[in-house]
């Protein structure tokens, strides 16, 4: 069975940020929740356009693209 949570820390602004992302196979969407957040916030890759963008209510601590690419090398898996 394959593992699609992954929990990893990347410092941004000095502040190192824990992120606990799950990845949801039926949208192809990944659920992000940063420490000291209640609610997460979706970062999602548009195929037609070849862009990340993050949707929610949450401001995400980083770019999306930047996100993305730090989401991708901890599941070992680029688009």
């Amino acid at each position: 069975m394959m593992n699609f949570n992954r929990k990893f820390e990347h410092t941004v602004d000095g502040k190192q940020i824990l992120f606990d992302v799950t990845y949801d196979p039926s949208t192809h969407h990944f659920q992000v929740l940063e420490n000291g957040q209640e609610v997460g916030y979706l970062l999602k890759f548009d195929m037609t356009q070849r862009v990340w963008s993050t949707e929610g209510t949450v401001e995400p601590a980083l770019p999306a693209e930047e996100l993305a690419l730090l989401v991708q090398k901890n599941f070992g898996h680029f688009v």
